[in-house]
Parts: C-alpha cells; structure tokens; sequence
C-alpha cells in the first residue's frame, strides 16, 4: 500500500482557523482607525468659528452698481478684526485681499494686491465700516459691503465676483460666496 504523499501546496486553514484570523485582522484595523481618530479628535474642535453667509447679485450699472453685500446668516460671532476678504474677478484677471478691518474709509493700506476697491467712505458699508480698534464684531443678521471701483473692473452682466471671508487668528476659510453680476 502506498499512499499518498502530501506536499507544501496541500496544506490549508480550517474554516474555523480561517474564521479567527478574519476576526483578529478586523479587531486590528478597528483599533488601529481608532486610535488615529483619538489622536485627531483634539484638532476636529479646534477649527475656528463656523458661520452661515448669502448674498444677492452685483449689479453692473444703477445707484447701487458694483456693491458686494455679504450677510451673516446663522453661525459664530466674529471679531472684524480678524477677518480678511479675498476678492476675486476671475473674467478680469485680478484679485486683491482686503484686510486691516475694521476701517471707516478705504485706504491704500487697507487692501493688498489689485486696485479693485472705491476708496474712501464710499467704498465700505456694514459691519467691516467702523473706526479701527472699535471691536466690531460681524453677528448673525450684520452684513458686509464693500464697492468695487466701476472705472478700474467695469462689469458686465454674466460675470463673477467671488469673495472669501478668512479668520486670520485660526487660519481658517469662514465662507466663500460666488456672485453673479446682473444688469
């Protein structure tokens, strides 16, 4: 009688020895996704205010051409003092970061990058227009407005504005608005 000699590539798991390694690889992977997210946690909570904000389309020509208004809708109190607004006008190839705030007039000082701003009482409105180290704050249902300069961006229906409103003591975007521009 001769029997059958068994080889390496016989060998095989029981099903309930197949069924252990299943539940100790999936036992590992929860523990080790758990404690990434424990290490995380900390930093979740830490990511600044969060905040609500709509707006209403920029109109191209009329008493009221070239207003962005940007309102507060719902969210966190703010300091206007650390928010920056990043203006940008894609169809013209130009952005400009207003900052500085808050300011009772536009100057040269406060904006970095393209001229796209009226300068000048005229060119603010709202929460951001108030005399600097006046600790304005931007709450729910204040409003945000700046001008942009008709003579220096002339727009045109269908264009865009986009403005982003950054929390400058956490590093952190608070809302991104992408107006249209209307008649």
């Amino acid at each position: 009688m001769r029997g059958r000699a068994f080889g390496a590539a016989d060998r095989a798991i029981s099903r309930e020895g197949m069924a252990a390694l299943g539940f100790g690889l999936t036992v590992l992977m929860i523990g080790v996704t758990g404690g990434l997210l424990m290490q995380t946690g900390d930093s979740l909570s830490d990511g600044g205010p969060i905040l609500s904000t709509s707006s209403e389309p920029v109109h191209a020509t009329g008493p009221t051409s070239g207003w962005v208004r940007i309102s507060h809708e719902s969210g966190d109190t703010v300091d206007v003092a650390d928010v920056d607004l990043i203006v940008s006008l894609p169809d013209h190839d130009k952005r400009a970061r207003l900052h500085g705030l808050p300011t009772e007039r536009l100057t040269q000082d406060d904006y970095s990058g393209n001229h796209v701003f009226t300068r000048g009482r005229t060119g603010i409105d709202g929460a951001i227009a108030a005399p600097n180290g006046s600790g304005a704050r931007l709450a729910a249902s204040d409003e945000i407005a700046f001008r942009i300069e008709q003579r220096r961006v002339p727009l045109e229906p269908g264009q865009t504005v986009t403005v982003t409103l950054r929390h400058t003591e956490s590093e952190t975007r608070l809302a991104r608005e992408r107006i249209d521009v209307v008649e």
